[in-house]
């Protein structure tokens, strides 16, 4: 066994217990897992340890004995996850009753259990998450495994010119360079919050250097998606930003130095947008939306469960491709696999979660201006950072098969606490002269 290795097993030793004791230890071990996957760094014993079950089974067993809990706050957020989780089993259901469909019951039920154990743990985290320091010690974790790899990968990319590409931690859910570069892209409005509300000045320099870095990383992954993503999240942030003459000038001048110092080979692989018929990434995915189309006229409510896109199923529904590739955009992955009820449910969830953190980011702003409460602020930065992660996500997504990724489900997670929070703000400060003046809305769930 290496260094690594024993490093881990070491950790994992503190983790398990410290899990039952502190269950919200658990949940930031579990996040810490799911995100940097720290076994994939390592090539001994460290690396067959299950140790995302070592976490979890703790971590719920001592949710029975803590003392700092609370009901997941019941929201429209809260409500749509649950009823979209139930429809999973319906649909997972279904392909045993169907001839059609059965012969990839197993892979479905692998991929419906992997999904109940994601939608469980945030269920177990909205109700450890209780106050605004767990939710910042929560994204500190989350934001600050992206922030590794970020300066780890463009500090590397620097380094050596930026002649190849950059992939997530292998067996992970964004190995993949699109989905590593979507995923990438979700957090750069994390690093820009963390940076803004973070104390501790060692920390927001860290998350600042992290801006550029995940910037250049994003670009690495020379994936055509990401980078579409990657325009639209900066103009988003322009937008958002309260000085955005400036930040427009800097967004104006990391593009220009992108296009002037982009290695031969990124420049090529961005030019085949210009003829999507020559190009076979493309064909694929038209391959792939073509087929859930016409699977979904078949099994227009219940889809074809999890995992559909097989070769026997591309054979009898007429799709003429040397090679199955999977469902290259959420949408069209929801689609197929769960029906037109699946689809309608998951847009309601994702679209109400980016709606409402703009009205939360509003809701906070407010109340900060009005009664000078820090934390407020700090809020008001968490919120606009939700919305600003859902857009590449929703953009990008159109193009890859993340609808089942851990950190979209996390930014759901967040929008039902924050709603949680604001309804315990304390308005005192506040005549109601100024109040009726300036319409402060009362938010609703």
């Amino acid at each position: 066994m290496g260094v690594r290795d024993l490093f881990l097993i070491a950790l994992y030793v503190v983790a398990v217990p410290a899990s039952f004791l502190q269950p919200f230890v658990g949940v930031l071990f579990w996040a810490w897992i799911s995100y940097f996957n720290p076994q994939d760094f390592t090539w001994g014993l460290a690396s067959h340890i299950p140790i995302g079950y070592l976490v979890a089974i703790p971590t719920v067993l001592g949710l029975a004995f803590t003392k700092i809990k609370q009901a997941p706050p019941l929201t429209l957020q809260t409500l749509l996850l649950v009823v979209l989780w139930l429809w999973f089993c319906l649909t997972t259901a279904n392909v045993f009753l169907s001839a059609e469909l059965k012969h990839h019951s197993a892979d479905t039920v692998a991929a419906l259990w992997q999904v109940s154990k994601t939608f469980a743990m945030f269920l177990i985290a909205l109700m450890l998450i209780t106050d605004f320091q767990r939710l910042r010690w929560w994204y500190l974790v989350t934001g600050g495994s992206f922030a590794l790899f970020a300066l780890k990968i463009g500090l590397w990319g620097v380094a050596t010119g930026g002649a190849f590409r950059a992939y997530g931690p292998r067996n992970s859910m964004i190995y993949d360079n699109n989905d590593f570069g979507v995923a990438m892209n979700m957090a750069l409005p994390m690093f820009i919050g963390l940076a803004k509300t973070e104390r501790s000045r060692w920390l927001a320099r860290c998350f600042k250097a992290a801006v550029p870095m995940g910037i250049i990383a994003v670009i690495l992954t020379y994936s055509r998606g990401a980078l579409l993503g990657l325009v639209v999240v900066l103009a988003a942030m322009v937008m958002k930003s309260r000085r955005r003459l400036p930040a427009l000038i800097a967004a104006l001048v990391l593009a220009a130095i992108v296009f002037v110092a982009a290695p031969g080979k990124w420049v090529e692989r961005m030019q085949t947008l210009r003829d999507v018929n020559q190009d076979q990434s493309a064909q694929a995915r038209f391959h792939s939306w073509t087929f859930s189309y016409r699977l979904v006229r078949n099994h227009p409510v219940l889809g074809g469960g999890f995992q559909t896109h097989t070769p026997e199923l591309y054979l009898r529904y007429n799709i003429k491709t040397d090679h199955v590739q999977g469902p290259h955009s959420i949408y069209f992955q929801v689609l197929g696999e769960h029906g037109f009820p699946g689809l309608m449910l998951f847009l309601l969830l994702a679209f109400s979660s980016w709606w409402s953190g703009g009205k939360l980011a509003r809701h906070f702003l407010q109340h900060s201006e009005f009664t000078g409460s820090e934390e407020s602020r700090e809020l008001y930065e968490y919120a606009k950072m939700v919305q600003l992660s859902l857009i590449p996500f929703l953009i990008s997504g159109a193009f890859l098969g993340l609808a089942y990724f851990d950190l979209y489900y996390q930014l759901v997670a967040t929008v039902v606490l924050l709603k949680s929070f604001a309804q315990r703000l304390d308005w005192s400060p506040v005549t109601e002269e100024v109040a009726e003046e300036n319409s402060i809305p009362a938010l609703a769930n």
